[in-house]
């Protein structure tokens, strides 16, 4: 592969698609809205310096601790600026999933080895399902911190709804190639771009091991379930031969992004009623009227417009008043019964005393 050395300033790339209170130190976390899923990367350490070439091999292992195991829905990778095609300023990127749990080749193999492994999916696409195809345009590049030496531009991530199985000629494997096995389970990924001149950047292997955890920045989950990267294989050309010495170690450069189900808010919970019921009528009228506790103090005057449908036991007694005359209940001591009951009549002088009182009293018309 091609030696390339970039250098310049940093750019820090942090997230502002946030709708809802996720945090991770230095992270960068999507939300999709649609599914309530949330993306979130796993960053590698900023690398110093890059080496270029078509494209790399390398798998994703679970963490022991992840009971279901993520599921991968994109990448964001380095390209080479000075591979684009001269006239052309677009070339296409390609992923590919292995169709089987573990890593691509035998773990066991040796650098350069020539004897026969046990298994070697290198370079032959039988055994592996295309899982994101598309154009990146070099306006499309832009600045990340995964790099810390870069001149320009030369960032670009999958977008999530380009990131899915493809099916050949209508065969199902009936294996998600983007799902990672849980319990420390690995799935291995094939990047690369056409054409063979273009190029992705890598950071070298130095002290790290053919299929070791590479150091990350941090991010993905908080409690200990994030899988891991592991250092993987740069391939010259395009498609992958499958010649192992055309292979050497490199690491990833860039994100891996994987989905987890977004936490919910806890709903409010009110520790008192309100101080004040509502003012506003129901729009509906309650299941059952309200009791009144007893009758009204003073009965209506109104008369009701249809008989009552229990009449009471006693008639009612209706008073109707008179205005052409007056009773009068005289208390005076001179009135008295005999002892059959029958009054006794007044004398002609109790009789003037009686009408002039009542003159005095109501008027001369009451006399009569």
């Amino acid at each position: 592969s091609s030696s390339s050395t970039s250098s310049s300033s940093t750019s820090s790339s942090s997230t502002s698609s946030f709708t809802r209170s996720i945090i991770y130190a230095n992270g960068q976390i999507v939300v999709d809205n649609s599914t309530s899923t949330c993306h979130l990367p796993l960053r590698t350490l900023p690398a110093q310096s890059t080496t270029s070439s078509n494209g790399i091999l390398f798998s994703i292992r679970s963490s022991p601790d992840d009971p279901i195991g993520p599921t991968i829905t994109s990448f964001g990778f380095h390209v080479d600026p000075n591979g684009f095609p001269r006239g052309n300023d677009t070339v296409r990127y390609e992923v590919h999933g292995l169709n089987y749990e573990g890593y691509y080749a035998d773990p066991t193999r040796q650098e350069f080895q020539l004897e026969p492994l046990s298994y070697d999916y290198r370079g032959d696409f039988v055994h592996w399902t295309k899982v994101s195809s598309g154009i990146i345009a070099r306006s499309d590049l832009k600045l990340d911190s995964t790099t810390v030496t870069v001149v320009e531009g030369d960032y670009f991530q999958i977008p999530f709804g380009e990131f899915r199985e493809f099916r050949s000629e209508g065969e199902d494997t009936g294996v998600d190639v983007t799902r990672v096995p849980p319990g420390g389970g690995s799935r291995s990924f094939y990047l690369t771009l056409v054409p063979t001149i273009a190029a992705f950047q890598y950071r070298e292997p130095g002290e790290w091991k053919l299929n070791e955890a590479i150091p990350l920045a941090g991010d993905g989950d908080d409690d200990g379930t994030a899988p891991s990267i592991l250092l993987g294989e740069g391939t010259v050309e395009y498609p992958f031969p499958d010649t192992p010495f055309l292979y050497a170690p490199k690491a990833f450069v860039g994100r891996v992004f994987y989905e987890r189900p977004c936490p919910s808010h806890a709903p409010s919970a009110s520790s008192a009623p309100s101080g004040r019921p509502t003012t506003t009528s129901s729009e509906r009228p309650s299941g059952r009227p309200s009791g009144s506790s007893g009758p009204s103090g003073m009965p209506s005057r109104v008369l009701s417009a249809v008989p009552s449908g229990n009449p009471s036991e006693t008639p009612t007694e209706l008073v109707v008043p008179v205005s052409s005359g007056l009773n009068l209940a005289l208390g005076l001591g001179e009135c008295e019964e005999e002892n059959d009951g029958e009054e006794v009549e007044l004398s002609e002088a109790e009789r003037r005393a009686v009408e002039g009182a009542v003159t005095v009293t109501m008027g001369p018309e009451a006399k009569e």
